[in-house]
């Protein structure tokens, strides 16, 4: 499985089948270049424009984009709902948090959550080996939270996504502070690259926090 982070919260994941799924992909106004990206299954956490631009999306894809069990060949896909804010979703409204499972790996991409959800949704989401969250804060979750939830978690391979670079123009914060909430509790790897090529067997006993660098 190979998982590419192509900015904000839209990453490629494709898997050992050659099967493609694309995340959250953004609009112009978030600062980042887009590009054109040919998948299979495009999943959209809610309809803002940061995570539901499909603009740039080619070829015959499936939209996922509500919650509950969609399958695909190889690939089951669970969407829980969950509030994009801390009102009941007063402000933002819904978010839903994914769960792919392929390659005998557990995704979870968990959008634009934006509180940490009750008992019920950690028990319903089960085991994970690697979580993208966002630790950015103001329309998410911020650092605090996000540690909170891996704690919870306990994923083998953190991604965090939807901070602050040189090309967001959104008002979030940047990468240290989530990796100076975590500097006591996890290792940091500084993969230096865009992508990350994964399977089961490659998985490490201790959880680690896989900074990537975006397409």
């Amino acid at each position: 499985m190979v998982i590419e982070w192509l900015g904000h919260s839209c990453f490629k994941i494709t898997l050992e089948s050659g099967l493609k799924i694309l995340t959250d992909p953004y609009g112009p106004e978030v600062g980042y270049t887009a590009k054109d990206v040919e998948v299979d299954v495009v999943t959209l956490s809610h309809d803002h424009y940061d995570h539901n631009n499909l603009s740039h999306v080619k070829g015959n894809f499936t939209l996922v984009n509500t919650p509950g069990a969609h399958t695909f060949d190889g690939l089951v896909i669970e969407g829980l709902e969950t509030w994009h804010d801390h009102s009941q979703g007063a402000h933002r409204g819904k978010n839903i948090v994914f769960k792919y499972s392929a390659d005998g790996i557990a995704l979870c991409h968990m959008g634009d959550l934006g509180c940490i959800p009750d008992d019920a949704f950690f028990e319903n989401l089960g085991s994970i080996d690697i979580l993208m969250i966002p630790v950015g804060g103001n329309y998410t979750i911020d650092a605090h939270e996000a540690l909170a939830i891996c704690e919870r978690i306990g994923p083998n391979i953190i991604i965090p996504m939807h901070f602050k670079t040189p090309d967001s123009n959104l008002d979030i914060a940047p990468l240290h502070e989530f990796l100076e909430a975590v500097d006591r509790e996890y290792d940091v790897s500084h993969h230096g690259k865009c992508y990350l090529n994964i399977d089961k067997a490659s998985l490490k006993k201790r959880t680690r926090v896989v900074v990537m660098e975006y397409l």
